[in-house]
């Protein structure tokens, strides 16, 4: 058994165990600094929403082209932050959104929500629908992308062009929830079990750690800075609900299907060196969709987007515009 599990053995053992990790729990949520600015230029807003306010960034040219949305990925302390080297570059070029989805970021994290891949299918189709003017051109990331491609499934009128990084969750065992899943999701919303392991799930070093050898393939990016951002953004109250439920396996969905069906212009980015989602998942997607694109980026895991800045963002307006034009000519 490991130290961290022979110390919980021992002190649950006590009766003064739960009270014990309550305390813990309550100087970890006092002890973790309010989360900085999301690091993004333009305007800060709120969506309404059914089930909560919806913070995002909106910045940009206003034109004939379609905007720009930018969903983020699912993970402790993931915002809208990862898109900090990409919004105001690409900003010159298009009216840019970047939203933080519901339990993450400075988005409302409500207990009772009902947490799963289709609440965020449906909350990125308001969104597009309501906020970014009814027609997009979307840049997602794991199971954010998979969300997305649901999303141009079921309404493809709502979205223009995408690009995709490594869409993640459809090959998982836990895609629907079985009973286990079900018992794990009660138990990490305990208020002192479950907010006990969550705080040990999110600690500053296992942050770290991941990072280093899942995030990054060049270590040096993972900066204090960086681990900073992501402890204080997985540490405002509430933050565990989303968490819980990703866990569980009720946020994966099984995008397959749609995938092969979309019509849309589809590019999807892979890290060559990812660990998480090997590059080979991307050849067994363009085996479902033969018109779908692929952009391997080297030297890099799960973040091309701020590995290599430069040439993402070279790849995205090349991209968007090129789409525009072909649209415009046909027109």
């Amino acid at each position: 058994m490991s130290k961290l599990g022979n110390f919980w053995k021992t002190l649950l053992a006590g009766g003064a165990g739960v009270a014990a990790l309550a305390a813990v729990n309550a100087a970890i949520q006092r002890g973790a600094q309010d989360p900085d600015d999301s690091a993004l230029g333009g305007e800060a807003k709120f969506f309404t929403w059914k089930y909560g306010r919806i913070f995002y960034k909106e910045a940009g040219v206003v034109d004939q082209r379609p905007s720009i949305v930018f969903v983020h990925g699912i993970g402790a302390g993931s915002s809208s932050f990862m898109w900090r080297k990409n919004f105001d570059v690409l900003s010159e070029h298009f009216r840019v959104y970047a939203l933080d989805l519901l339990g993450f970021g400075f988005s409302d994290k409500p207990p009772g929500a009902p947490y799963s891949a289709d609440l965020y299918v449906e909350l990125i189709s308001d969104f597009i629908r309501e906020v970014a003017g009814g027609r997009a051109n979307l840049i997602a990331s794991s199971l954010g992308a998979s969300y997305v491609v649901r999303v141009a499934d079921e309404h493809p009128e709502l979205i223009n062009a995408m690009i995709l990084n490594a869409p993640a969750g459809y090959d998982s065992m836990h895609t629907r929830p079985r009973m286990a899943g079900a018992a794990f999701y009660g138990l990490l919303q305990s208020p002192v079990l479950g907010t006990s392991f969550y705080n040990v799930m999110a600690s500053e070093r296992s942050i770290r750690d991941y990072a280093r050898h899942s995030l990054f393939y060049d270590y040096r990016r993972v900066t204090d800075r960086l681990v900073a951002h992501l402890y204080a953004t997985s540490h405002q109250a509430g933050a565990q609900y989303a968490i819980a439920a990703f866990l569980s396996g009720y946020l994966n969905t099984d995008m397959r299907a749609a995938f092969s069906r979309l019509s849309q212009r589809v590019i999807l980015v892979w890290g060559k060196q990812d660990l998480n989602a090997p590059v080979a998942r991307a050849n067994a997607l363009l085996d479902l969709n033969t018109g779908a694109e692929l952009e391997v980026f080297d030297f890099c895991r799960m973040m091309p987007e701020q590995e290599h800045p430069e040439l993402f963002n070279a790849l995205v307006r090349d991209s968007f515009f090129e789409k525009f034009q072909l649209k415009s000519v046909g027109s």
